[in-house]
Order: C-alpha cells, then sequence, then structure tokens
C-alpha cells in the first residue's frame, strides 16, 4: 500500500511540473509546456534543454528542409519553423506583418531590396563578430551590397559620415547574374567547323542571318523553296526584360546611377549611350530574330525553346541550371554557360544579384535568428545550398564548398560575375524596373524610335522619382 502511494505521489508531481495532461492527437510526444515556467518549452528527450522557437521564410522546400534538419541537429535548443515565401514577396510580406506573429524572424530576399527594407525601418543590424567572420570570407562586392550607413530617427539610409557608421544589414548567401547559355550539339550540327561558344556578337548575328534563311532547292536558279524548312531562331533575348538587356546598354558606355551607382539624380534613361544601345538593338540585332516583336519573345517562350534542343542560344541566368540539366538529359543534347560575347569589342557588364539572408528588426528571438544566419553563410550551409538549389555561393574562396569550383555550368556564372555591378540598392531602383523595360520594347518594336523610348522612360522616372 505504501508503494502504491509513493508512485501516486511521484505522478502527481510529474504532472504538476510538465503540465503535459494526457496526450493528444496534435501534441508534440517529446516537447511539453512548463506551467512552472510560464509556458516555456522543454525537450524532456535531450536533458531538459530550454527551447526557443523562430520562423524563417524561404523559397524552396528541398533548400530548407535540409538546412533546418541539419541546423535543429546542431542547436536542439532551437526550433524553426518554415513558410515558403519568394524572395522577391518578402519584403512586402515583412512590411505587411512586421511586429505581429505573423512574421519572419530570418528572411532572404535579393540586395536591392535592402534600401526599401531599411526606409521601412525592417533589418536588425549584425553584430560586429559575425560582420567581421562574413567580411573575412564573402566577395567583398556582396558585402557592399548589404551594407549601409543608416538614420535609426528617421528610418532611411544616408551617407557615410559624421555620426553615421556603416553597419552590415544582410548575409550574403549567393551571387547571380545572367550569362550565355548555349547548345552544343545544335550548334554542332549547324556547322562543326566554328569553335562554339562564338566569342562576338558580331559573329552570332552573321550566323543567325545565315541560319535563318530558307534553304534553296532543285534549281538554284529558281526562287524554289523547300517550304517544309520553316525559318528558326539562332538565339533569342527576352527584350522586355531590363535585367537580362541591361548588358547591351552598358556595352555602349551607359551607367545607371553613375559611377556609384547610388545617385537617383543620373538614372541615365535619356543619355545618348542608351540611344545608342537601343539603336543597335533595333536596327542591327533583332533582324537577326526574325524581326519578331518583343511579345514573341517572351522569357517562358525563349526558355520552351532551349529546353527543346531548338535555340543554340539563350541568356538566361543560374537560376534554370536544373531546368536545363533535366531537359539536355530528356532530349539528349549537351550544353554550357559562357559569359556573354562583346558588342563592338566592348565586354558586356551585367547585374549581378546577391539573395541575403536578414534578420527582421521585429524578431523576439535575436540571439537563435542570428544563429540560424550564422549556420546558413557557414561552409556547411553554403553546402546544402548548392547541393540543393545549384547556386553559387557568393564565396571568396569557393572550393571550400566541395563541387562548386569544378562545377561547368557555375563556372560560365563566375565567368560572367567578374564583369557585372550589383545592381543598386537604392528605394528608387524599382522606378528603373517600371520605365526601363517599357522602354526597351517599344524601341525593340518600333513603335517610338530609341530617342524616343529613351526620352519617355527618363521623364517617367523622373516624375516617379520626384526629380524635378
Amino acid at each position: 500500500m505504501k508503494k502504491l502511494l509513493l508512485l501516486s505521489s511521484v505522478l502527481l508531481v510529474a504532472l504538476t511540473l510538465t503540465g503535459c495532461g494526457s496526450n493528444t492527437d496534435d501534441q508534440d510526444p517529446d516537447v511539453c509546456t512548463n506551467n512552472a515556467a510560464n509556458g516555456t518549452l522543454y525537450e524532456f528527450d535531450k536533458n531538459q534543454t530550454e527551447v526557443v522557437t523562430i520562423k524563417v521564410w524561404l523559397d524552396d522546400e528541398a533548400y530548407a528542409t535540409a538546412l533546418i534538419d541539419a541546423f535543429e541537429d546542431l542547436y536542439p535548443d532551437i526550433k524553426v519553423e518554415w513558410e515558403q515565401v519568394g524572395s522577391v514577396d518578402t519584403r512586402q510580406r515583412l512590411e505587411t506583418y512586421s511586429g505581429s506573429e505573423y512574421a519572419a524572424d530570418v528572411v532572404v530576399f535579393p540586395h536591392d531590396h535592402i534600401g526599401a527594407a531599411l526606409n521601412s525601418n525592417l533589418l536588425y543590424p549584425f553584430p560586429d563578430s559575425l560582420r567581421a567572420d562574413l567580411i573575412d570570407r564573402m566577395v567583398s562586392s556582396a558585402i557592399g551590397t548589404a551594407t549601409s550607413c543608416y538614420d535609426s530617427e528617421n528610418n532611411t539610409a544616408v551617407a557615410c559620415g559624421g555620426d553615421y557608421e556603416s553597419e552590415l544589414f544582410g548575409a550574403p548567401l549567393s551571387g547571380e547574374s545572367v550569362a550565355l547559355f548555349y547548345n552544343k550539339t545544335l550548334l554542332e550540327s549547324i556547322d562543326d567547323t566554328k569553335t562554339y561558344p562564338e566569342a562576338t556578337w558580331e559573329e552570332i548575328i552573321a550566323s543567325a542571318l545565315d541560319y535563318n534563311q530558307p534553304l534553296i532547292v532543285d534549281d538554284p536558279n529558281t526562287a524554289d523553296v523547300d517550304e517544309s524548312q520553316d525559318q528558326k531562331l539562332y538565339f533569342a533575348l527576352d527584350v522586355g526584360n531590363a535585367y537580362d538587356m541591361h548588358f547591351v546598354a552598358t556595352a555602349f558606355g551607359f551607367d545607371l546611377f553613375g559611377e556609384d551607382h547610388l545617385d537617383k539624380t543620373e538614372a541615365n534613361l535619356g543619355s545618348t549611350e542608351m540611344i545608342n544601345a537601343l539603336s543597335w538593338l533595333n536596327g542591327t540585332l533583332r533582324p537577326a530574330v526574325l524581326n519578331l516583336n518583343n511579345s514573341s519573345l517572351s522569357g517562358d517562350a525563349n526558355k520552351a525553346l532551349f529546353e527543346s534542343g531548338e535555340l543554340a542560344y539563350i541568356i538566361d541566368g543560374p537560376w534554370d541550371i536544373q531546368r536545363y540539366k533535366s531537359a539536355g538529359e530528356l532530349n539528349g543534347f549537351e550544353w554550357g554557360v559562357a559569359k556573354i560575347p562583346t558588342i563592338n569589342g566592348v565586354q558586356p557588364i551585367t547585374f549581378s544579384g546577391v539573395q541575403i539572408a536578414a534578420v527582421s528588426k521585429g524578431t523576439n528571438e535575436p540571439t537563435a535568428a542570428f544563429k540560424f544566419v550564422e549556420f546558413m553563410t557557414s561552409d556547411e550551409g553554403l553546402a546544402i545550398l548548392y547541393a540543393t538549389t545549384n547556386k553559387l555561393p557568393a564565396l571568396k574562396d569557393v572550393s571550400t564548398v566541395a563541387g562548386v569550383a569544378t562545377d561547368e555550368y557555375l563556372s560560365g556564372i563566375s565567368a560572367q560575375l567578374a564583369y557585372s555591378h550589383p545592381m543598386p540598392i537604392i528605394p528608387e531602383m524599382g522606378y528603373f524596373w517600371s520605365n526601363a523595360g517599357t522602354m526597351y520594347s517599344s524601341a525593340w518594336n518600333g513603335t517610338a524610335t530609341p530617342a524616343e523610348a529613351a526620352e519617355t522612360a527618363q521623364t517617367g522616372f523622373n516624375s516617379q522619382a520626384n526629380i524635378s
């Protein structure tokens, strides 16, 4: 009887301490709430480790799952909740939910969203120790995209100097740029005497004009053609996409927002350099693409042609490498990636993008959140990123992540990154996108002259940016 009473007492004390009650279908059997500690979570199978929970927004399920599993193995005292949110949607979503339970503690977004995020007071500055580690290991230009001086009283990025010292507001994860993707198999079937990829746009255009011509059959003195031989595209560009088309403008000397890319009064959309670039697009490049309008050269249509093995060249980025790997295996063609060819002897400069991991200023668990970011940017975390997404880590020395240095596709992206500059981070960048895309399309289609298209874009930008 005494043994029974003693056992009952022990059980009563245990239930009082843990507050576990009876197991329900939705209760985690390994985690209980301790009422005496005001709801603090403990893992009773891990020596009663106190647990905190953070929420992260990531856009890739395979990456998120592998990353979180590895992190929680290393830090059993931190539970990570994941929500799938596209990186381009993250900043606006964080603005909407900032300060509420629905906001994430850790987010990933393109570096050019940082200016607007700072103006909305969304980002937590990095601790000095983590900043020093990232500066030591990451590409300096990538670090620069996430570094700013900040006026906390007015919630705005400001010029450095005086009372304002630079701070780091994000950790570079991966670098990306468009480059030249080419179908080795198709090119060799067209002319196996040439070296591919072709090194200049002059060569590509000449080959395209030749490839696009219908074949003369039977009597060469007649105009008879083999009507079964449809005209085909040799290459394609997403003409209305200002990100993709930037390489053309820079080949003619265009500088967006001035030399340091931070001066909104120097958008230069109406500049002579831009007009020359638009003239080349309409007069020289368009005839080599069957004079198709931009509506027939959408990104999705171009990608589908390359996937099917029907397109020799396309301008694309690392985000589609896995897509083309699968297509090449399915449709039986080999392909490669190289830096973009020269235009009139000038090496084009592309926009480089950096995916940034940041901590929300509204987090209630900054220590845990920064531990997660630290793990994301570790060699182990970046190896997971590469293995699951095939993205290029923003490291100075990529050899620390197995496989990256010898990746035949990412080596082409890296070659172009040497001729790129980060997309400007100033908030007015949004006005560039909305005006430049229309400018490229209208000049290409001939619905406006290059000068008219450039002037319209500059006027639209000035209006939106409140520049008189």
